[in-house]
């Protein structure tokens, strides 16, 4: 059973998500772009992006400079009726990992 406060952590990670999607592909930046640069791993943006992560402070404000937008835009209500979610960018190659 989800308490209210559940509930409401969940549709706060879903706007989240959401809003940081929407953001990042409007702009045309790849997941694995943006992790580099906010300096957080392409697994966790993934996850921010799946709603599975629950974000300090300091990690959404890596993603709002490496987006260029002030935080408040990732919480911003999501109007179902006129925001559809944009579809994924086209895959490209991945990049090879740094040598070390």
């Amino acid at each position: 059973m989800t308490t209210p406060i559940e509930k409401e952590e969940a549709e706060l990670r879903a706007r989240f998500a959401h809003n940081v999607r929407i953001i990042r592909v409007q702009k045309g930046i790849s997941q694995e772009d943006l992790a580099d640069a906010s300096r957080l791993h392409r697994t966790f943006v993934s996850d921010v992006e799946r709603e599975v992560r629950n974000l300090s402070l300091a990690s959404i404000a890596r993603l709002a400079d490496a987006l260029k937008v002030d935080a408040i835009e990732f919480f911003r209500p999501i109007d179902p009726a006129t925001e559809v979610l944009p579809r994924s960018l086209p895959k490209g190659p991945r990049k090879k990992p740094k040598e070390s």
